[in-house]
């Protein structure tokens, strides 16, 4: 199960380096991602990051009354709570910037972040009474050193800490490595997963979504019921680097890629099928699905799709999930 697996890989992230300063972050949307790259970043310059600890229904509650949209999808609508947190907690200072583009992985014609990521600390920063705490929400851009390096200086001096342009650098440079090879050891984790279902004879699902899929109250656990049923799973952004494939829409989203390489990487392994989690908000999402079903459909493979959010039967999952397997043992002959 590499839901499992990196959630431990981040639990172990969390605690691996030590400060007695520190700065609040909410792990929440891209930070899913990236949680590799801040911890290392704060690291080298002196500080250490307490996160919110993953969502439940009583966070989500008590951010509620400062979300602006019901429109928004829920993996945003969470955040209000993850930040209260924080709050609560009482850190003095909290971290979360607004990055348009997301790290280039050279999988698509772009790497923008989808507007509610890139821009959500925006809609925090102007809903959420602050009190005591200060937020930092810098426009940074992880392509260029010298801006990325002046905005992070700029914003952190607002609220008196000083950190050198050059230092930033250099901290930048050691937790692009961190991030890196985190990645890495994400791929290695689903080869030996998928060594493990094929010696054991078991089929394999990948789970695709986002990275804050990850999050138990935003996934509903779908991948353990599919541990249950006896399937491996693995998610999109483990599967390993593949040659950039022709996609029929304008493939401008690092997350959007990982998963139009993952319908092809299903498409290319007989034993693999696929479930994409999509949440009821995301707009974005009617066009990834239809050109993943389109991928799944060309390669005679069967597209799954369960929509998730703010559920608590389900019932309807189970159902479709149960019928997956049996539409596979069918297929192949079982």
């Amino acid at each position: 199960d590499l839901y499992k697996i990196k959630t431990d890989m981040l639990n172990a992230q969390k605690k691996k380096f030590k400060h007695d300063k520190k700065i609040g972050m909410p792990l929440v949307l891209n930070n899913y991602d990236l949680l590799p790259f801040w911890t290392r970043f704060f690291d080298s310059l002196g500080y250490e990051i307490v996160w919110s600890t993953p969502s439940t229904k009583e966070m989500y509650h008590s951010g509620q009354q400062s979300i602006p949209s019901d429109t928004a999808c829920f993996p945003a609508k969470v955040v209000h709570g993850h930040i209260q947190q924080l709050i609560d907690k009482g850190v003095d200072v909290i971290f979360y910037p607004c990055m348009t583009y997301n790290v280039d992985e050279h999988q698509s014609d772009n790497h923008y972040n989808c507007p509610l990521v890139a821009y959500y600390p925006e809609v925090i920063a102007a809903n959420m009474d602050f009190d005591k705490t200060k937020i930092v929400y810098p426009f940074i851009n992880f392509d260029h050193d010298a801006t990325f390096a002046k905005a992070i200086r700029m914003h952190f001096e607002k609220v008196g800490i000083h950190f050198s342009e050059k230092d930033i650098i250099i901290a930048k440079n050691a937790a692009t490595n961190e991030y890196e090879a985190f990645h890495e050891q994400l791929v290695k984790e689903h080869r030996k997963a998928v060594a493990y279902a094929r010696e054991n004879n078991h089929p394999i699902i990948v789970l695709c979504g986002r990275p804050y899929h990850l999050d138990p109250l935003i996934n509903h656990q779908m991948n353990q019921l599919l541990t249950q049923l006896g399937f491996v799973v693995v998610s999109e952004e483990s599967v390993p680097r593949q040659k950039n494939h022709k996609v029929n829409v304008l493939n401008q989203w690092t997350y959007h890629a990982r998963l139009y390489q993952a319908a092809h990487y299903v498409v290319e392994n007989k034993d693999m099928n696929l479930i994409q989690l999509v949440s009821f908000g995301c707009g974005i999402d009617a066009i990834t699905s239809d050109e993943v079903r389109d991928i799944l459909k060309d390669g005679n493979k069967f597209y799954t799709q369960i929509k998730i959010d703010e559920i608590d039967n389900l019932g309807a999952a189970k159902i479709r999930l149960r019928s997956l397997k049996e539409a596979i043992g069918q297929q192949k002959g079982v």
